[in-house]
């Protein structure tokens, strides 16, 4: 039954990330961030009763693991704001590896080499995806550098470069704060119920996501929302599905038979959804073979659950 949960999670997180990203082309992030989180909470408020029986010392640990969300989503901004996503998401894939090792070792899960050969396989087809994505940008920046005399060119490769490392910092620690949270929903819910835990993390995730929208309305002086924001659909949408995903996972991981290590690798079923459907969406060129190389994906995600 977990297989198929975190299945199902995998699909709807992919569904997710491309909605997310659709409503943020049309309002800000971290509003959008606030708000989606608020609507989900609103939508678990029924849970309150259950949620309200939680231990002082199970509330700080569901601030805590928000906490580390939070932080890994504000440094994943930061990082996709200086830099080119398809340029850093071949650390994502190394996050993968570690996920999976780091589970054998923490949960004390039977090791079995094939299962080391389907996560090989599944890093393969990440970095496969992210070269040919990294050759598609390269195309598009020639011919912009083309558009600049030599100097202007070198100011900007130089600005780049910075950008780059300081992008680089903050995208490897947000994978290591991802790769945290992850191991912690096991360790939380072996106390304390999926319910106790999607309340007050999500609420926590919307106190915090106001607090940063309020700083940076005070920081700019001026309110940075208008009336379109508050009927940006998506961002409704986003928060409903990050709610039915998250449920399904902490479920998932309740099972007495659940192998993290399974968890962290069934979760790479939303790059193949948000690939597929950010590039039809999108209307991304050469989809069909970026298809191709998410067959190596799925062909290690089987290989690791047979």
């Amino acid at each position: 039954m977990w297989i198929l949960l975190t299945a199902i999670y995998g699909i709807l997180i992919g569904i997710y990330f491309v909605t997310r990203k659709k409503a943020s082309d049309q309002s800000s992030i971290i509003f959008m961030i606030a708000l989606s989180s608020t609507f989900g909470f609103l939508l678990i408020s029924w849970t309150a009763p259950e949620a309200f029986a939680t231990d002082w010392q199970g509330v700080l640990l569901f601030l805590l693991k928000a906490l580390i969300v939070f932080m890994a989503w504000i440094f994943e901004l930061i990082a996709f704001k200086n830099y080119y996503m398809s340029s850093l998401k071949p650390i994502s894939a190394i996050r993968v590896v570690i996920s999976f090792v780091v589970s054998l070792i923490i949960f004390n899960e039977p090791v079995i080499w094939w299962k080391f050969f389907g996560v090989v396989v599944i890093f393969v087809g990440l970095l496969l995806l992210n070269y040919f994505d990294r050759k598609q940008l390269k195309n598009i920046l020639v011919n912009k550098e083309q558009c600049f005399n030599r100097l202007e060119q070198k100011r900007e490769n130089d600005n780049l470069n910075r950008k780059r490392i300081l992008a680089i910092i903050f995208f490897i620690l947000s994978c290591c704060l991802n790769v945290i949270s992850g191991i912690l929903d096991k360790l939380f819910l072996d106390s304390y119920t999926p319910s106790q835990m999607q309340f007050w993390f999500i609420f926590f995730i919307a106190v915090l996501g106001w607090i940063a929208f309020f700083v940076l309305c005070i920081k700019n002086k001026k309110i940075l929302i208008t009336k379109k924001d508050w009927k940006n659909w998506l961002i409704y949408l986003s928060g409903a599905i990050l709610i039915i995903a998250d449920r399904l996972l902490f479920i998932a991981l309740t099972d007495p038979n659940v192998l993290v290590s399974g968890v962290s690798i069934l979760k790479q079923l939303s790059t193949v959804i948000s690939v597929i459907f950010g590039g039809i969406l999108y209307k991304e060129p050469n989809l069909k073979y970026k298809i191709v190389f998410l067959v190596f994906i799925l062909v290690g995600i089987v290989i690791v659950l047979v």
